[in-house]
């Protein structure tokens, strides 16, 4: 029995990859009533659309032992669903950034008509057109050789209105980007250009909040909100002492014009971030290979049917990201005109089936501790078996046969028996055995001779 367990001990722990991944029956039960859902959806036209591509099962049986052998390539599921809902995650910040602009574009479509608006940037273009004019006539009155004090002062005058000028085509270019909607538009830069820089220092704590937003992923995040608030007072404490209503609300339009489009930028970081982690897990050799098994399949085919279900097939497992094995043209010519046996199609509820399993008997086979643990459960039924065996034969009565003995008299109470010689004792044993006389006495014999 000791060597039945240990037989089934060793070889539980040689083939522990299929013990310990095989399903169990409430499990096996469950994973076949979706199967059976999942088939009669796709085939009962009037009850659901299927929206996946059944491939044949030896195809994605090779593909996902393919795949195992190139480890790197565990992580491309996970990243592509991570680059999934960065996507999600930008779309639902770009709506509300667009929900944003239409209101950002309304208020520089007032800035543009209303007089009081016009105000803010049109002083700014007459100021221009005013020093280029003043430099101009400066410029006739420059001496070609500076040496009087006269000639020194209108220098001076024409490298004043010089850098005016410079410093005027900067404000005008910061009004011309917020009157275009243009995307370098900034709160900052506008008030750093009008004021030349003596308030950039109150700009600090909102790119400060706004760089912390790097893994920002809901619109209502409090940050967000936080940084709304932040940007409505400084644009009030910017426009607090005779500032115009219109500069208030341009301002903090902006800002938070820059809050939504520090989010998408953030989000776009990720991604790329992520896209950058594919390449180095070899995404790059997948396509490439992937590619070229799939030119060679189509050359196995000729019909168009066919060689539409060929490139259904391999989208499907592009999406999957599997790494496809060089017999894979073979298998496909061979599946391609039959669905029995190894053929037989399957969805995406056996596809992941399949691959859990795959993936957990590889699991499995690089941890040596849990194959011995397999193993020994593998050789639980013999050990119950030598169990039961041992109890039964402790527990069953011994039968065996006894000899009676004979009791003898106390010394005490025997009778002290006349010391004979020893020929004549060698005599009387001999008498005895002749005549058998087990129970006959010396005294007795002695006295008959």
């Amino acid at each position: 029995m000791w060597t039945l367990v240990g037989v089934m001990t060793l070889q539980g722990y040689l083939n522990a990859d299929e013990y310990g991944s095989a399903a169990s029956f409430f499990g096996g039960m469950g994973l076949t009533m979706s199967i059976w859902k999942e088939s009669m959806g796709s085939t009962i036209a009037f009850w659901s659309t299927p929206t996946f591509v059944a491939v044949p099962r030896v195809i994605v049986t090779a593909a996902l032992h393919e795949t195992a052998r190139h480890p790197g390539l565990k992580m491309i599921p996970a990243l592509q669903k991570t680059i999934k809902g960065h996507q999600a995650t930008w779309e639902r910040f770009r709506v509300r950034s667009m929900d944003w602009m239409l209101v950002h574009a309304d208020l520089v479509g007032g800035l543009l008509s209303d007089p009081d608006a016009r105000s803010l940037w049109t002083p700014w273009q007459t100021k221009k057109g005013k020093a280029e004019a003043a430099l101009v006539e400066t410029k006739k009155r420059l001496c070609s050789v500076v040496l009087t004090s006269s000639c020194k002062a209108v220098a001076l005058s024409a490298r004043t209105l010089e850098e005016e000028i410079r410093w005027l085509t900067k404000v005008n270019e910061q009004w011309d980007r917020v009157l275009t909607l243009s995307h370098l538009a900034s709160a900052s830069h506008l008030e750093n250009a009008l004021t030349r820089g003596n308030n950039s220092y109150i700009f600090s704590p909102f790119s400060d909040a706004l760089s912390r937003l790097h893994n920002v992923t809901d619109p209502g995040d409090e940050r967000v909100a936080a940084l709304h608030q932040l940007a409505s007072n400084i644009a009030w404490s910017l426009t607090e002492s005779g500032g115009n209503s219109w500069y208030r609300r341009l301002l903090e339009s902006l800002l938070v014009t820059e809050i939504w489009e520090g989010c998408l930028d953030h989000i776009r970081n990720r991604e790329r971030r992520v896209r950058d982690l594919m390449i180095i897990a070899g995404v790059q050799d997948l396509m490439n290979t992937n590619e070229r098994i799939l030119n060679a399949s189509l050359l196995t085919v000729s019909a168009a049917k066919e060689t539409k279900l060929v490139q259904d097939w391999f989208g499907e497992m592009s999406a999957y990201a599997w790494w496809l094995p060089e017999d894979m043209p073979s298998l496909v010519r061979r599946c391609a005109g039959q669905e029995a046996g190894d053929c037989t199609r399957i969805g995406p509820t056996e596809i992941t089936a399949l691959s859990a399993q795959i993936g957990e008997r590889s699991k499995i086979v690089e941890d040596w501790v849990r194959r011995i643990f397999i193993g020994m459960w593998n050789a639980m039924p013999a050990v119950c078996l030598l169990f039961v065996v041992e109890l039964i034969i402790l527990c069953m009565p011994k039968r065996g046969y006894s000899v009676p003995m004979r009791l003898e008299e106390p010394i005490s109470e025997r009778k002290r028996e006349p010391v004979v010689p020893n020929r004549l004792q060698d005599y009387i044993d001999h008498r005895l055995k002749e005549h058998r006389l087990t129970n006959a006495r010396p005294r007795l014999l002695i006295r008959n001779l």
